[in-house]
């Protein structure tokens, strides 16, 4: 059973117990000289006097007070009734310098940041987000109305006439900030600029957008208004026709699975002719149709389409504005019938009707490309069309079809991109023994059906089936038979069939294992060994392994500690027993929220060889798992055991960003290709 939340007891009489007021000291302790509090912290856990201790080293802190997560309202609110039931002052006055803290983020112009008074980059943002805002606002109502617990001498009347002056301001940056469109009033983003009140993103995840969820607080708060105006009551009209127009009919959410459970967790959005009406989180400005997103910043239609850990890790579909229909009836009948908008929960949404396009498809603008090459032509004709050493992306369409060629990548900032990934395919039967070509402009040339010279550093590769089949046409052999090879440094691959009949079949070597590389929503399929097995940092997510009796990734991450391959929601299967992976240098492996099929053995990375050694692997073996689960169990290599790599780390916090330290954001170049690689 859940456990009881103390910090949200309402009972009287629990506040007048020794351990409401041990729970009120903790709070006192976790208050931050500014007044607020930080988010996300159970202050109700009785704690040692060792972490009491580390708690009020804390209090100088200036960088995390909070409204968000219902951070520092929440705080208030316990104390409130603690002093009502004990007349502690500490309780009063911590009280009243949280109340100094929330009336001097405001804005001048009535909004209020995530964070302050030290806020950084989107904290600064109006922020209605997990309602933020109205629990502050609704905070100050209660409070300027003298209801239990904030009557008695808890306030006087001049901060109350503050806060109601705080109070009016809020109401006019909600109304300032709501989305108008051809002149109708719809709803809000989850925060806005405070400068233009444009909405504006947040987490990479969190675009701007008609969002619902927040939206629906802000007009519950709106609707409770003694006296509203005439903009109060067209904001409210105009939110309730956006909330009925865009409802969404028959589909239920459905989850299976669960958190530290060994079984699969997943969210889906299914039919269901029964289901009452939910609405997206998130709706775009440009079609106003709902999407989902992964931490890599791209808006996808489909839960299926985004890794586990967010499909399953936020709530992307609710019903939160159903409860407004009621409370709207009386509402519009009480103050305004005359305007009042005809809404309805039993009719069909915009998914139903024909307003929107439920899974609509990104689509490519083939005007952006410098370089169409149709079947028959020459890939490699159009790359040398491309400047030695281009500043711009040069941008290379591959229509559909299938081409028998070698592609080389010679120069930097090249960006491949096929018509589709399933019917766009470059085919060659090749090993290093069998090269058709050794050298190319006096450099000499790898195995694989594309190799990246050195000089071809940030390059893009999307869309295709890169196949090297030569196991299979000419020799059954399993060596080398590399599908794109590289070495060059800052590498994307994403959204291809990645397939070898040998060996290393994704192999990025960069010189001295410096090479920086980037996969996602990859089809890796290989009957050989080490069929991922990068040198350097790389990130892969999203992506599909199949393998067949032998090992299927491995990693060269010698000469720096940093250097990793992390691989994130995505699964691993195979056609006969087989091996995870393997390493016979240096290396670091972080696997999270992945699935693994009972073909992959039951079985951790472990050194190539029993008998002979390589490389000593001074570092050891360092192999590290979360949230990651085998179908049949395992034997305990896979338990979450990031703490042994940090004590903090948690498990979301292991990005692109954090992989390459910083030093490359491949997903931010993604997004600014959208228009050439939108798959």
């Amino acid at each position: 059973m859940p456990r009881r939340n103390l910090m949200r007891e309402t009972n009287p009489e629990f506040f007048k117990t020794e351990e409401a007021r041990r729970v009120g000291d903790q709070v006192l302790a976790y208050q931050r000289v500014t007044g607020g509090w930080p988010k996300n912290i159970d202050m109700a856990r009785k704690m040692s006097n060792e972490e009491l201790r580390n708690v009020l080293k804390e209090k100088t802190r200036q960088d995390d007070s909070t409204i968000d997560n219902n951070a520092t309202t929440m705080q208030m609110i316990f104390l409130a009734r603690l002093y009502q039931q004990t007349n502690d002052t500490r309780y009063r006055d911590a009280f009243a310098s949280a109340l100094e803290y929330l009336l001097s983020g405001q804005y001048d112009n009535g909004g209020w940041p995530q964070f302050w008074p030290n806020p950084q980059g989107y904290q600064t943002h109006i922020t209605f987000n997990d309602d933020a805002i109205v629990n502050t606002l609704e905070l100050f109502d209660d409070i300027i109305a003298a209801e239990s617990p904030y009557d008695g001498n808890l306030v006087d009347k001049a901060m109350r006439k503050r806060l109601s002056k705080a109070f009016d301001k809020g109401i006019e940056i909600i109304l300032a900030t709501q989305i108008i469109v051809n002149g109708e009033r719809t709803v809000w983003c989850q925060q806005h600029d405070r400068e233009t009140l444009k909405p504006a993103s947040a987490r990479a995840y969190e675009l701007p957008s008609y969002c619902s969820q927040e939206s629906a607080g802000i007009i519950r708060l709106l609707m409770t208004l003694p006296k509203p105006n005439a903009q109060v009551k067209k904001a409210i009209h105009g939110a309730m026709k956006w909330f009925d127009t865009y409802k969404l009919t028959g589909l239920r959410v459905e989850r299976t699975g669960g958190w530290g459970e060994q079984t699969e967790r997943n969210t889906r959005l299914v039919e269901d002719p029964q289901a009452t009406p939910i609405w997206g989180r998130y709706y775009d400005l440009e079609f106003c149709e709902p999407y989902v997103c992964d931490r890599d910043g791209i808006p996808r239609r489909r839960l299926e389409e985004i890794g586990v850990e967010r499909r399953t890790g936020y709530s992307w579909y609710g019903d939160r504005a159903a409860e407004l229909y009621s409370i709207y009836e009386t509402w519009s009948a009480k103050y305004d019938p005359k305007n009042k908008v005809e809404i309805s929960l039993t009719t069909k949404g915009c998914n139903e009707n024909g307003l929107i396009e439920m899974y609509r498809r990104p689509v490519v603008d083939r005007a952006a490309f410098d370089v169409i090459v149709k079947p028959g032509e020459s890939i490699q004709a159009a790359i040398q069309k491309a400047p030695e050493t281009p500043t711009e992306p040069f941008k290379i369409l591959i229509l559909n079809g299938t081409y028998n060629q070698k592609v080389i990548v010679d120069r930097p900032n090249i960006v491949l991109v096929g018509e589709n990934r399933d019917s766009t395919i470059i085919v060659l039967a090749e090993t290093a023994r069998t090269r058709t070509i050794k050298e190319y402009n006096g450099r000499p040339v790898g195995n694989g059906v594309i190799v990246l010279q050195e000089p071809a550093a940030d390059c893009v590769i999307s869309g295709l089936t890169v196949y090297n089949n030569y196991g299979t046409t000419i020799e059954n052999t399993t060596t080398h038979q590399m599908a794109i090879f590289g070495r060059a440094t800052r590498t994307i691959v994403i959204n291809c069939n990645v397939w070898a009949d040998g060996n290393d079949a994704l192999a990025l070597w960069a010189p001295e294992s410096n090479g920086m590389y980037y996969h996602a929503d990859l089809f890796l399929r290989c009957p050989g060994v080490d069929f991922l097995c990068p040198r350097g940092w790389c990130y892969a997510t999203r992506c599909r392994f199949y393998g067949d009796s032998r090992a299927m990734i491995w990693h060269d991450g010698r000469g720096d500690k940093s250097k990793k391959l992390v691989i994130t929601n995505s699964s691993f299967d195979a056609k006969s027993p087989t091996l995870l992976g393997r390493y016979h240098h240096d290396s670091q492996f972080f696997i999270v929220n992945c699935k693994m099929s009972e073909q992959v053995l039951d079985c951790n990375i472990g050194y190539a060889y029993s008998d002979k050694v390589l490389d000593p692997c001074p570092w050891g073996q360092r192999t590290y798992y979360a949230a990651s689960y085998r179908e049949g169990g395992n034997s305990g290599w896979m338990n979450n055991n990031l703490q042994e790599y940090q004590k903090d780390l948690a498990n979301f916090s292991i990005t692109a960003q954090w992989t390459f330290g910083g030093k490359w954001d491949p997903e931010r170049r993604i997004r600014d290709l959208w228009n050439v690689l939108a798959y």
